[in-house]
């Protein structure tokens, strides 16, 4: 299987002034959690809720910042997440909490998510 992106929405939903913001998201099966990069935590004004040790494919650990109140909209679909945050990242990575939360499916040989068709 390659390597999906999909277009979300992002907005805080306890800071209603500042706009929602629709960026292209990496979605990654293999991840857990919802991560976001620094320059999105900052701009949305998200609060940390704790630290938490991830794990990278290549073994290595490292503590990150977890926010809450990360309002995601992927297919019409909405629903509010913790979200890692990587400061050096660059784009958003989509793992499978927020995916199965929002009954979402990828298909393999379009590349493209979806909503499941039984939901």
């Amino acid at each position: 299987m390659g390597i999906t992106y999909t277009t979300i929405k992002i907005r805080n939903p306890f800071k209603l002034e500042i706009e929602p913001e629709e960026i292209m998201a990496k979605v990654d099966t293999g991840a857990t959690l919802l991560v976001i990069p620094g320059e999105i935590a900052r701009k949305f004004g998200f609060p940390v809720i704790r630290k938490q040790t991830v794990k990278y494919a290549d073994e290595r650990t490292e503590e990150k910042d977890v926010v809450y109140g990360v309002e995601v909209e992927v297919c019409n679909r909405k629903g509010v997440f913790e979200a890692i945050v990587e400061p050096q990242k660059n784009y958003v990575l989509l793992g499978a909490v927020v995916m199965e939360s929002l009954d979402l499916i990828v298909e393999p040989r379009s590349l493209k998510v979806y909503p499941n068709p039984r939901s």
